[in-house]
């Protein structure tokens, strides 16, 4: 069978969900839907964990992906919400060929092995030290599973200090922003992502504050939402912050658009942040990032973004002056170099496929 060709295949995905939608909801979708147009059958089964409290920007996006697919793709697609222990787990793997999860899924291992299901695991976050009884379970799902792909050379290492064998780094991508807009027409800084702690949000605005650049030319636009959203809100009002764009939740078509428009993508994180997501997207539409050296996002923002210190106002101040006070020659080699070794760091989504194909054919012989 072709790689590119997976008609007749049943994929069971199986995936943590708060209830909002963040980076594993993103890849999931855009891998479901090359799978999709693959011709392979995908059921989703999303697993509410604690804290789950839905916002309604799951289902918004998975409409928005929908939308754009004919009507006998759309019949190739289900999802749903399960809980903990739920009998549909069972059963969907009883109905499935393979199974994929998303990130460390006990009961998913489980029933995949109880059954000789091939099962593969992308795996989000680094790993937590201890002996609690959770984190040791995760450790045993891990190293059960068929294939784990980590997303990032920090989560690898966090787990696998020494390579084995059916390990692999595969970054998570996200449908990426295609095509580039002049650089004359680009403005300001842009920040997209969840509004919670230790994104560094705060530090950006008081950052922006003491840069206090040309609001028109150089904007502060900040795409997202999330509990932070009132204080950020009563900071900006409160400290008389000027330039700064709150546009909220956005849908996808309307995310990439701010992406290709932007000056600087800034991804400010000191959380340890497991990849960093947007300044791939970013980079992906010749946009330069300025990101923290925290966690994955050293990675993923290249070798030529400019660099700061996790958590520090004053680094993260220089770099922002540093990229205003640029000269254009200088900036649109900058563009230019943000897509150096891109390909190299995000690869195919046929490189899925391929492995389904691999471990299917292995279990059936």
């Amino acid at each position: 069978m072709d790689a590119k060709d997976l008609s007749g295949i049943r994929i069971l995905m199986l995936a943590p969900c708060l209830g909002k939608f963040g980076g594993i909801e993103t890849f999931c979708l855009t891998l479901i839907e090359d799978l999709v147009k693959r011709e392979a059958t995908v059921r989703l089964l999303r697993k509410r964990v604690d804290g789950f409290a839905s916002d309604g920007s799951i289902e918004r996006n998975e409409k928005e992906m929908r939308n754009s697919w004919a009507t006998n793709e759309k019949t190739r697609f289900s999802s749903e919400y399960i809980d903990r222990g739920d009998s549909n787990i069972k059963d969907a793997i009883d109905l499935c060929d393979l199974v994929h999860l998303h990130n460390p899924m006990v009961e998913g291992v489980w029933w995949a092995k109880k059954r000789k299901i091939p099962c593969v695991m992308t795996i989000y976050n680094w790993r937590r030290k201890g002996l609690h009884p959770r984190l040791l379970a995760w450790r045993w799902a891990v190293t059960r599973a068929d294939r784990r792909w980590y997303i990032s050379e920090f989560v690898w290492d966090s787990w696998e200090k020494r390579r084995k064998k059916g390990s692999a780094r595969l970054p998570v991508v996200s449908r990426m922003p295609k095509g580039e807009i002049p650089t004359s027409e680009r403005r300001g800084f842009l920040f997209l992502g969840r509004w919670i702690p230790n994104k560094g949000i705060r530090v950006l605005l008081k950052a922006y504050k003491r840069l206090s650049p040309d609001p028109q030319k150089w904007p502060l636009v900040l795409v997202g939402d999330g509990p932070l959203r009132p204080k950020v809100e009563r900071l900006v009002r409160e400290c008389n912050v000027r330039g700064v764009e709150v546009p909220g939740f956005v849908s996808e078509e309307k995310r990439q658009i701010y992406t290709r428009q932007t000056k600087w993508m800034v991804t400010p994180p000191h959380t340890r942040e497991d990849l960093g997501l947007t300044p791939l997207e970013a980079r992906a539409a010749g946009v330069p990032c300025i990101v923290s050296t925290d966690g994955g996002v050293n990675e993923t923002g290249g070798p030529h973004a400019l660099r700061c210190i996790p958590g520090d106002v004053e680094s993260l101040y220089e770099c922002m002056r540093t990229a205003i006070n640029m000269d254009e020659s200088t900036y649109e080699e900058k563009c230019r170099q943000a897509k150096v070794e891109l390909e190299k760091y995000v690869r195919p989504l046929d490189e899925y496929a391929e492995e389904y194909l691999a471990l299917i054919g292995k279990n059936e012989a």
